[in-house]
This record gives structure tokens, sequence and C-alpha cells, in this order.
């Protein structure tokens, strides 16, 4: 049972970071009682920047480290739980996905944090390093070999 609940625990992690907005650092979770287990527990496997994305129930979370005890990580039941109750209160599905601020974001993390293609965050990162800072999103929308569509979807989650 600890196994089990270990892995729980690791897949929340990630997704709990989603509340911060990403700047020139690498994300990191956000302050709060459980954030030094779920950064011990699920770190061991995962970057935050993976869970940051997701938003679930707490039936959801549960899943995800019921998930990732099968998948072999370790804790206990103790553990899980403070690591459950983290995610739950840091990213569930009544709280907003993070904004990303393209003007100082790499091309990993558009990649990452917003599922955009490689090539395309790679075009981005170009094209703002040449050309200077973003504006709008339709100076987004302009760079050559980027999907207008798919930023368009993205554009609630972009900041400039």
């Amino acid at each position: 049972m600890q196994s089990r609940k270990f892995a729980l625990w690791t897949l929340p992690v990630w997704a709990f970071t989603g509340s911060l907005t990403l700047a020139a650092e690498k994300p990191v979770l956000p302050d709060g009682p459980g954030k030094d287990t779920t950064q011990r527990v699920c770190g061991a496997c995962h970057a935050a920047e993976l869970v940051m994305n997701r938003r679930e129930s707490r039936e959801g979370w549960s899943g995800v480290i019921e998930d990732m005890i099968r998948r072999g990580t370790k804790g206990t039941d103790e553990e899980f739980g403070e690591v459950a109750d983290y995610l739950v209160t840091h990213f569930s599905k009544s709280n907003p996905l993070p904004k990303i601020n393209v003007n100082k974001a790499t091309a990993e993390d558009l990649n990452m944090m917003l599922k955009i293609p490689k090539d395309q965050s790679a075009a981005i990162i170009k094209h703002r390093e040449s050309n200077g800072d973003f504006k709008s999103v339709e100076d987004i929308q302009k760079v050559p070999g980027v999907d207008a569509a798919l930023i368009e979807a993205k554009k609630n989650r972009l900041t400039f």
C-alpha cells in the first residue's frame, strides 16, 4: 500500500506547479503544506513542469498516484495522502492553467507547457531573438512555420 500511495503523489506534484506564471527561470511548485513531500516523492522521477498543465479532481489525482505506485514510486500512505492534498489544493480542475510569458520562455517551455510542437516552439524563439519581444498574439501568429490556429487556441495562456 505504501508503494502505491507514493506513486500517486509523484504525478500530482507536477500538476501542482501549474499555478505559476512561467518566467525566465524554471517553474517551481507553489509553497504550501505538502510541497516538500511532493518534491521528494515525485521529483525523483519527474520535473515539476510535467504536471503544471494538468488539472484533476481528487479522484483523478488519486488515480494518477495509484498508477505511479504501480510503476514503482515509493512512499508511505501518509506521504501519498500529503501529496494528494497538495495537488488537489494547487492543481484541481477549478484552478486555471498558468500563463506563459512568451518573451521569457524557452522553446522547451513552450513545447511542454503549451504543447506546441518542438519545431514551432523553436521558430517562435528564433523569431523573438532575431526581431525582439512579441507584443500580441497576432505577432506570434505571423511567425513563419507557426500554426496560427494553434496559437489562437492557446491565446488565453499567453502573456507578454
